[in-house]
């Protein structure tokens, strides 16, 4: 927020925060006439009476708290507007920033340069944009000498909000390379856990350039950081350091950091101990595992096989997520004689395992196969599993049966019933066309003199025709 001057000279008075926190939060769903609608009331906040001061100061709290997306909503929808005639104060700064005139404009940044708070800086990372190169020069050079970590965390927002104006990356990249400076590690430390995800990721991907991180702060970003952009990023540079540091990150919770962590295997890692990530819950650590056997010429569908018939002959307790994920995995890079071991698994007395076997039965057996494999789970009491039968079932050009898609049809799952319909209405346009085949081939057949025999004598001149040089007609 605005710093404003102590003093006796303030009034005091009533204040209702929450009634400007609502207009804010109703501006920010974008509509331009919510956006006007706070508008006018920040401008009759400001010409109100000098013992409204209170309502200028909640008015002032609710904008500093919002988003910076807020400013950004404000500055394109106050032009053109009538300029601001309240007192001089925190709210007449804001207001006369956001003043069509660029004179008016140039004078609020000089008044925002002598003000200290988030909310200066973020107005002045606001006109650093401005389409006067006069204005953003001047709010551009007062920015630059705003490095406490509250005011950099108020405008690093607005400037990577400002990056897809034509000014606003070089105003980015200028503010990045002052915070870049030694005595400011302080404020990029706070930029890397910011609560914004564009913020925090700006700052974390700073402190690396930086070298702000040791070893144990990688990991723990990389296994722990809130935003699965930051922990790739610091994997990613654990990783380049320490190789070594594959094994802990193999039990990260983001996908990204196990692919990550996988890629990073030394080539001779043992077939078993890829096994689990063969089976991750994520398709892309299940793709990078089978790159890491087809790298060294085995093939992964060998060891799919194998590990699902020990669990089917019950020679080892195999754990729901591991058996699901190796049938998804089979799925994905199995043949279609691999159905028949699918289909074992479709009588699973567990719903994922279910669902991941009627998956993959979808992606590799034969559509004429579909039918007679998944119709029997139709009615299977698990949302999920019907989903992907009826998915499964879609793929098949006939043979579902009627009471298949009438159990479809009254299920609760409106996206089982859409397919179910969707099926139903196929097989009746297929069923409709066929007869109306018949009839052509039937009605071309007697339509000419000499039935039977009509037919092969029009071939007959065809070809005397081609034979002659001269096409048919």
């Amino acid at each position: 927020m605005l710093r404003r001057p102590r003093g006796p000279g303030r009034a005091r008075g009533p204040a209702d925060p929450g009634r400007w926190a609502g207009w804010c939060a109703a501006a920010l769903d974008g509509r331009p006439e919510s956006v006007t609608a706070l508008l006018a009331h920040l401008r009759a906040a400001d010409r109100a009476a000098q013992s409204r001061t209170h309502d200028r100061a909640a008015a002032v709290d609710a904008v500093a708290a919002a988003p910076a997306r807020l400013l950004l909503l404000l500055d394109r929808y106050a032009r053109p507007r009538a300029p601001a005639t309240g007192p001089a104060g925190p709210l007449h700064l804001l207001l006369t920033s956001l003043d069509a005139d660029g004179r008016v404009r140039e004078q609020a940044v000089v008044g925002l340069a002598s003000t200290g708070g988030p909310l200066a800086a973020a107005l002045l990372a606001l006109r650093t944009a401005d389409h006067v190169p006069e204005v953003g020069a001047r709010a551009a050079a007062a920015l630059a000498l705003r490095t406490a970590p509250d005011e950099v965390a108020a405008a690093v927002p607005v400037l990577l909000g400002l990056g897809r104006r034509v000014r606003g990356g070089a105003a980015l990249a200028a503010y990045r390379a002052v915070l870049a400076e030694p005595p400011h590690r302080r404020a990029v430390r706070a930029l890397a856990v910011a609560a914004d995800p564009d913020t925090r990721r700006f700052g974390v991907e700073l402190a690396l350039d930086l070298g702000e991180y040791v070893r144990g702060d990688l990991l723990r970003a990389a296994l722990y950081d809130r935003d699965q952009v930051c922990r790739r990023l610091c994997a990613q540079r654990l990783l380049e350091i320490d190789p070594e540091q594959a094994g802990p990150l193999l039990g990260a919770g983001g996908a990204g950091v196990r692919e990550l962590a996988v890629a990073a295997l030394p080539g001779d890692v043992p077939a078993k101990r890829l096994v689990p990530l063969l089976a991750d819950r994520a398709r892309m650590v299940r793709a990078q595992a089978r790159w890491q056997l087809y790298q060294r010429g085995e093939p992964p569908a060998g060891v799919y096989r194998r590990e699902l018939e020990k669990a089917l002959a019950g020679k080892a307790g195999v754990r729901t997520r591991l058996l699901a994920g190796l049938v998804a995995g089979l799925g994905e890079c199995g043949e279609t004689a691999d159905a028949a071991l699918l289909a074992r698994l479709l009588g699973d007395g567990r719903p994922a395992v279910r669902r991941a076997a009627a998956r993959a039965l979808t992606r590799i057996a034969r559509a004429e196969d579909l039918p007679p494999l998944l119709g029997p789970l139709a009615n299977d009491p698990d949302p999920g599993v019907a989903r992907e039968v009826f998915e499964g079932l879609a793929r098949a050009p006939h043979g579902v049966l009627p009471e298949t898609l009438w159990i479809g049809r009254t299920r609760t799952e409106p996206a089982v019933r859409s397919l179910a319909a969707r099926i139903e209405e196929r097989q009746r346009a297929a069923r409709a066309a066929a007869p109306a085949a018949g009839d052509v081939s039937g009605t071309s057949g007697a339509s000419a003199p000499g039935g039977a025999g009509a037919p092969a004598a029009s071939a007959g001149a065809g070809a005397q025709r081609a034979q002659s040089g001269h096409s048919p007609r």
